[in-house]
């Protein structure tokens, strides 16, 4: 028998995300925002203050604490594909000179562990690839690479539950196109993004899966397509990226 989320837990749960959303803010204006008594709100503001999830300025508004950036980085150490993996990452961004990050799945939902910039990005910023950012499995490279893993008739659940949304041009909107990519992957070994996440950016990911055959995680390499030309795409840094999938899977059997 399945239960009611407590609506307390849950208001309180958007209390914390709309604060990030202000910066900072003041219990009037949260009341305001939520429409609540401001007796109420106190009530709120005051016990999130007392688990220590948001902190009072000197100049009297609230922010969220960096007690989520605590536990986040707890919940990361604890995966052992991210400290396993985290140092062939940074080798891969070096040698390379461009992004390279590390993927898991989570609720149908591609959920970045960590990006590493290489010396030719050091200063190129790209929106939304910092730790723990949730996208579309068939939106990035190492997002495609870990659904292609799934049967068809799983694909067709993830997309039924998130959709085909475009993030550019050049993302697949449609089921039985993105399904031939799927199986084009399981058969190279690797998936590509062409411009289909961010405009000016290709990508290139491989799936980490034990040898048990369970699927863990993808990596990905990332830079402009100034660099990654069609030759450097489509022929030399697949291969790259797969050798250090290589050893990562290898490093977590030991």
């Amino acid at each position: 028998m399945s239960s009611q989320p407590l609506k307390s837990l849950c208001r309180a749960n958007r209390i914390v995300e709309r604060l990030v959303e202000m910066k900072a803010a003041s219990v009037r204006e949260l009341a305001s925002e939520f429409d609540m008594p401001l007796s109420t709100m106190y009530e709120y503001i005051n016990t999130l203050e007392t688990i220590n999830y948001i902190t009072k300025g000197s100049d009297g508004r609230y922010r969220v604490s960096s007690f989520f950036l605590e536990i986040g980085n707890q919940v990361r150490r604890n995966c052992d594909i991210y400290t396993v993996a985290e140092p062939e990452i940074r080798r891969l961004a070096e040698q390379t000179g461009e992004f390279a990050g590390l993927m898991i799945e989570e609720d149908n939902l591609g959920v970045l562990l960590s990006m590493k910039k290489g010396e030719k990005v050091k200063r190129l910023q790209v929106n939304r690839t910092y730790p723990g950012v949730k996208s579309r499995l068939n939106t990035t490279s190492y997002g495609k690479a870990i659904l292609a893993q799934l049967s068809d008739e799983e694909i067709r659940d993830v997309i039924n539950q998130y959709g085909l949304y475009p993030r550019t041009e050049n993302t697949i909107t449609e089921l039985e196109p993105l399904l031939e990519e799927m199986e084009l992957i399981r058969q190279r070994g690797y998936a590509l993004d062409d411009e289909e996440c961010f405009d000016g950016m290709r990508g290139i990911g491989v799936p980490i899966i034990s040898k048990e055959d369970d699927l863990i995680a993808g990596i990905a390499l990332y830079g402009p397509p100034n660099r990654l030309t069609d030759d450097v795409f489509f022929e030399e840094y697949p291969s790259v990226v797969q050798e250090y999938a290589d050893i990562i899977q290898g490093n977590l059997e030991y």
